[in-house]
């Protein structure tokens, strides 16, 4: 299975994405700043396919956990607009 890396992905807006990579057979790795809030992603994991997506604690500020949060992902998606 391939995987896709959303960093920012956590948001409402990014459900539709999130839901378009599961819907094709993707696991789907999405980052929130701190992942004890669950308000934040908790609306994902009601997706179908849900069991194919993985919260992790990411700050993207962070060279070595960037590369640690993309490493054996077959496509990465910068979404945090906050950071443009």
């Amino acid at each position: 299975m391939k995987i896709v890396g959303i960093i920012g992905g956590s948001g409402y807006i990014d459900d539709n994405v999130v839901s378009l990579f599961l819907n094709q057979n993707f696991d789907v790795k999405i980052s929130t700043l701190d992942i004890k809030k669950k308000e934040n992603y908790h609306h994902l994991m009601e997706l179908e396919h849900a069991e194919n997506l993985y919260v992790c604690e990411l700050d993207s500020s962070i060279k070595s956990a960037l590369n640690s949060f993309t490493k054996g992902c077959d496509i990465v998606i910068f979404m945090n607009p906050s950071e443009i």
